[in-house]
C-alpha cells in the first residue's frame, strides 16, 4: 500500500479544481489501486467522501486547519508528495500575492523540505516579480519533478528539474468519442468575472451571439460565477449533467477547465483565456486558432468563428481530427509521468523498509 499526500487542492465547488484532484487520484490509482491519500484542501468539506481518501483543511487560521498544519509537518511519513495540477502559485498583485503566500507557500516549503519524493503535477507558475521568482526557483529546485503546462512558465523559471507537460485534464483518458453529429445548434457561453476590458468584450459577444445557453463552473468558496453568467442573459443555465453528458454543442468558455471539460465531453470549444495556461492547453491540442485573450479578442470575429463551427460539418471534422491526434500524443505523456511517479514512490518504500 502506498501513502500519498496531495497538496494545494482548493474546492470541489469549482468543477475544474475538483477535476484536477480526481485526475491526480486516478493517475496514482493506476500505479497502486490500494493507495491511501491525504488531500490538503482549502475547503475540504466541499469534496464528496471517498474510500482511501482523507481530506484535511489548509485554512491554517481555522480550528479545523490545526490538524492539517500538524500533518503538513509530517510529510516525511508519506511515500510520495504530490502537488495537484493547476495555477495556484500566482503573484500578480498585492492581494493575490498575500493570498498565495498564506494558502500555498507553506505547502511548497513543506514539500521542498521533506525527505519524501515530491512531484508537482502540470501547472502554470506566475506571474511573479524577480524577488519572488528567486524564492520560487530556490524552493522548486528541491522538488524531484516539476511539470509545467505552458511555455512561458518554462522560460521564466528555467528549472533543471522541470518538464513541459500537458494539463492533467488533457492527460486523463476519460474522453467522450467525437463521432456524434451536432444535434443542438444553440451555443453555450460559460463565463467568469474578469477585469473591465475583458468583461466589456464578453458582453459585446453575448449581444451578437444570442440566443445561447449558459453554464456555471464555479459556485461559492469566494469564487462564484453565478452573477457573471446571469449578467450575460442566457436562455437557460445548463446543469452539470447536461453540460458533460448532453448532446454535442459549440461552447465558448472563459475558465480553462470549463473549456477542457467541454472538450472531454465531445463539444467544440472556443476558449477566451485570461491567463497563460489557456494558450498552453490549446496549443497542446492543436487548436491554437480557437483560443483568444479575453482582454483583447474581437467579439465580432469570435462570433463568426462560433457560427462557422455551428454551420460547417467539415470544419467540425477538422477540429475533431486535431483533438484525436493530440489525444494519441497525450498517452505517451501520461505513461511517462506514471512511470516516474511509480519509480519515486517505489524507491521511497524500499528505503523505508531497509
Amino acid at each position: 500500500m502506498t501513502t500519498v499526500a496531495i497538496l494545494h487542492a482548493y474546492s470541489a465547488s469549482n468543477a475544474g479544481d475538483g477535476l484536477l484532484v480526481d485526475a491526480a487520484i486516478d493517475l496514482l490509482d493506476g500505479i497502486d489501486p490500494e493507495t491511501e491519500y491525504t488531500v490538503f484542501a482549502r475547503y475540504p468539506e466541499s469534496f464528496t467522501p471517498r474510500d482511501r481518501v482523507r481530506f484535511l483543511s489548509s485554512r491554517w487560521t481555522a480550528r479545523s486547519g490545526l490538524s492539517g498544519l500538524r500533518s503538513l509537518g509530517r510529510l516525511d511519513d508519506f511515500d510520495l508528495v504530490v502537488g495537484v495540477g493547476g495555477g495556484y502559485l500566482r503573484f500578480g498583485g498585492v492581494v493575490e500575492t498575500l493570498k498565495t503566500s498564506i494558502a500555498h507557500l507553506p505547502q511548497l516549503v513543506a514539500a521542498a523540505r521533506t525527505a519524501t519524493p515530491a512531484v508537482y503535477l502540470p501547472q502554470s507558475i506566475g506571474p511573479e516579480g524577480r524577488v519572488i521568482r528567486r524564492v520560487l526557483r530556490s524552493l522548486l529546485a528541491e522538488i524531484d519533478l516539476v511539470c509545467l503546462r505552458d511555455d512561458r512558465s518554462v522560460r521564466e523559471l528555467r528549472l533543471p528539474n522541470a518538464v513541459r507537460m500537458p494539463d492533467m485534464a488533457l492527460l486523463d483518458p476519460d474522453w467522450a468519442t467525437r463521432t456524434a453529429p451536432l444535434r443542438d445548434r444553440t451555443p453555450v457561453l460559460s463565463v467568469r468575472p474578469v477585469r473591465r476590458a475583458g468583461w466589456t468584450r464578453i458582453l459585446e459577444l453575448a449581444a451578437v451571439l444570442r440566443p445561447f445557453d449558459g453554464w456555471v463552473q464555479s459556485r461559492g468558496a469566494g469564487n462564484d460565477d453565478d452573477r457573471a453568467v446571469g449578467a450575460t442573459c442566457p436562455e437557460r443555465v445548463l446543469d452539470r449533467d447536461e453540460y458533460v453528458n448532453g448532446p454535442r454543442r459549440v461552447v465558448v468558455a472563459v475558465r480553462l477547465h470549463a473549456a477542457l471539460m467541454a472538450l472531454r465531453a465531445g463539444h467544440w470549444v472556443v476558449h477566451l483565456a485570461y491567463e497563460r495556461k489557456g494558450f498552453g492547453a490549446f496549443d497542446d491540442l492543436g487548436l491554437s486558432d480557437y483560443v483568444h485573450s479575453v482582454y483583447a479578442f474581437d467579439p465580432t470575429e469570435v462570433d463568426e468563428q462560433i457560427r462557422q463551427l455551428v454551420a460547417d460539418p467539415e470544419l467540425r471534422g477538422r477540429y475533431d481530427a486535431a483533438v484525436s491526434v493530440a489525444l494519441r500524443g497525450f498517452e505517451g505523456h501520461r505513461t511517462a509521468l506514471s512511470d516516474r511517479l511509480a519509480e519515486l514512490a517505489g524507491a521511497r518504500i524500499t528505503a523505508k523498509t531497509e
